[in-house]
């Protein structure tokens, strides 16, 4: 597999983007509202203050999902 550098900073945007495509398909209206607002910034606070063990296992389970699709992308090539 090829070297992935995920570094902290890299796994943060990630996962606050996920939540923010959440809230945005959610969307009632048009424009956020003021609770959308304030669910995007408790999840931007929630992602700040993960630890760097938190960040640790996150990052080794992402890698480890992308070894798996490998693997299995590869076992498909082969047959």
């Amino acid at each position: 597999m090829t070297t992935i550098n995920l570094s902290d900073d890299l796994i943060k945007d990630f996962i606050y983007s996920v939540y923010r495509k959440e809230v945005l398909l959610n969307l009632k209206g048009v424009v956020l509202t003021e609770e959308d607002r304030n669910k995007l910034h408790e999840k931007r606070d929630f992602v700040n203050g993960l630890s760097q063990a938190d960040l640790a296992d996150i990052r080794a389970w992402i890698l480890n999902k992308l070894k798996c699709l490998e693997d299995q992308q590869s076992k498909i090539s082969v047959s």
